[in-house]
């Protein structure tokens, strides 16, 4: 049987211009999933809000970002799609794609169609499920592939937030870092609104629960006591509705009680980006180092590695 797996991630803008900053935010979170308002009231919300006024600031990061490494999401997301093509069987094919820019699902999912697989996995590159990452991921794979005159076998992998190899992958990126030497680790994820997290509260896809459980998994594989480590988010856009602790605020506590060198880990990004790259190594680094830290070293993410290639393809049962 031939396999075609697909690695789904939202995406980024190609570069930092006003243009295209702009283009990736409106597709973004004009999405319903992302910001669930009524169209109307969403459409206005966005449109004549959010990203006119959020414009200047998330270009000035993206320009950083660019301008501070050449690793983009869409290098890592290729890079991994090569060692993955280098490691499955004969028959399986892994494709890359993203959600809200280039290379686009429909894109993608055209060239699955055309080279035509017996069976199609869809992995989002989210570990924790997320109704504005992976479920909106999933929701526009049916829309497009419910499009085919004949469908193939399909699997879809909603979360794998404490599948044994991601967890291993996640504690490997650590390898090069002495734990001993720092006083607290942090996992950090990405913070979402609380009525996000209310619609799911209590069942198997609760957002929360999914990042604690991943957090609770890496740190045991890692011996770390429970004193040692903590959970927070990261990249709120309210501090009042949305999902906290706030990684800031706890890297302000720690630093108040005395812990001087912090290690960050951000086992909710598959690969490195805006968000690891420049919002937590360079923009929280400052905010420790103004709170009276010394040291803030960022884990990368799993991007490439060949642990986060073994975790994948059993995660695909390819």
């Amino acid at each position: 049987m031939s396999s075609a797996i697909l690695l789904v991630n939202i995406g980024s803008p190609k570069c930092a211009s006003r243009y295209e900053v702009a283009k990736f935010l409106l597709r973004y979170l004009n999405d319903r999933r992302v910001v669930s308002l009524p169209f109307l009231a969403r459409t206005l919300l966005v449109n004549c809000i959010i990203v006119p006024f959020r414009l200047g600031k998330s270009v000035k990061r993206y320009r950083n970002f660019f301008a501070g490494s050449r690793l983009t999401l869409l290098h890592h997301a290729r890079a991994l799609e090569q060692n993955l093509n280098d490691r499955l069987p004969h028959g399986c094919k892994a494709f890359v794609a993203m959600q809200h820019s280039q290379p686009s699902l429909s894109g993608v999912l055209r060239k699955v169609r055309e080279e035509g697989f017996d069976r199609v996995t869809l992995i989002p590159m989210f570990p924790q499920y997320a109704e504005a990452t992976s479920g909106s991921i999933v929701a526009k794979f049916y829309q497009k592939i419910s499009r085919w005159s004949v469908l193939p076998e399909l699997l879809v992998v909603e979360s794998f937030y404490s599948h044994p190899l991601y967890i291993r992958a996640v504690a490997d990126t650590l390898q090069g870092y002495d734990l001993a030497g720092y006083d607290h680790v942090i996992f950090s994820y990405h913070s979402l609104p609380m009525t996000h997290i209310a619609r799911v509260k209590g069942t198997p896809r609760c957002y929360s629960t999914a990042c604690e459980a991943t957090s609770r998994l890496v740190a045991e594989r890692l011996q770390l006591n429970e004193r040692r480590y903590s959970t927070a988010y990261q990249s709120c856009m309210s501090p009042h509705t949305w999902l906290a602790p706030f990684t800031n605020d706890v890297l302000a506590a720690l630093a108040r009680e005395g812990s001087k060198r912090v290690l960050l880990v951000s086992p909710g990004m598959a690969a490195d980006c805006l968000e690891t790259v420049y919002e937590l190594a360079h923009e929280s680094r400052e905010f420790f180092l103004s709170h009276g830290g010394a040291t803030l070293h960022v884990a990368p993410c799993l991007n490439s590695s060949s642990a986060w290639v073994e975790a994948l393809i059993k995660i695909a049962n390819a």
